[in-house]
């Protein structure tokens, strides 16, 4: 008997066989690809939370400035970035025109603004206005550098002497 020999009717072909490896092997390149940038996302979202952290600190380090004396605040310029760094020695949060950096990675710095309020409203004003010396804007920065450059995160609020001290 004669039989035609078919090569499509058994089993795989060996261009069935490449295509399928092909398929395969691009499938798990883009899938390890994935996995790398979710990876670089997470390290760099670690980071980030760490910078808004600090930040929250560095709100909290002005309040404490405060409340031990109105003249911690008072007595630095104004516009000039000031590193805050914890005092062992004394217990109490300072600032400084240096400082190391946190982690060896982040550096704080907080800088103080004046005041102004209109005369009438009491509403802080952007110009004009009366200088308010029991009010001070200040913002806090945290920045840092990572696989993308420098990345800054900021707080700006305002402390009020409260205690008249």
């Amino acid at each position: 008997m004669n039989k035609k020999y078919n090569i499509f009717s058994n089993g795989f072909s060996l261009v069935e066989v490449l295509i399928g490896s092909s398929i395969i092997c691009l499938s798990l390149i883009f899938i390890i690809n994935l996995e790398t940038g979710i990876s670089k996302l997470g390290f760099n979202s670690v980071s980030r939370i760490q910078s808004g952290m600090l930040a929250e600190e560095g709100v909290a380090a002005i309040i404490n400035l405060r409340n031990v004396s109105w003249q911690n605040i008072v007595l630095l310029d104004n516009n000039v970035a000031y590193k805050l760094f914890w005092d062992q020695g004394d217990g109490l949060w300072k600032t400084a025109s240096y400082a190391n950096l946190i982690d060896n990675k982040f550096d704080r710095t907080v800088t103080f603004y004046p005041v102004y309020r209109n005369a009438t409203t009491f509403e802080v004003v952007s110009s004009g206005g009366v200088l308010d010396l029991g009010t001070k804007k200040f913002t806090v920065s945290v920045t840092w550098h990572d696989d993308n450059g420098t990345s800054t995160k900021s707080v700006t609020s305002y402390v009020h002497n409260i205690f008249n001290k």
